[in-house]
């Protein structure tokens, strides 16, 4: 049995764009959280920096994590949301304990 993987994943909306970019993530949550796989997923802000953003997320394994990024929402998100975001960093972790 694999153990779970989590992705923090960071996103910087460009200037003007938080409000759009949070819109956007907000509609990945129902669908990912529903996804087979999905033990988390939950969207933070910044406290002080209101154009980064944190999804953090918990798959039951890689072959989950594919097939999310497989998923016609997340596909749409990232056709939607390219040119509002400035960066996007993957973190993938392994929880020790």
């Amino acid at each position: 049995m694999s153990t779970p993987l989590t992705l923090i994943v960071t996103l910087i909306a460009r200037p003007g764009q938080a409000a759009a970019v949070e819109a956007a993530l907000r509609l990945l949550i129902p669908s990912s959280q529903a996804e087979a796989g999905c033990l988390q997923y939950n969207l933070h802000r910044h406290r002080d920096n209101p154009q980064r953003f944190s999804m953090i997320e918990q798959w039951q394994d890689r072959a989950a994590l594919d097939a999310h990024e497989r998923s016609a929402h997340f596909l749409s998100f990232g056709r939607t949301c390219a040119g509002l975001l400035e960066q996007v960093e993957h973190q993938p972790m392994h929880r020790i304990l």
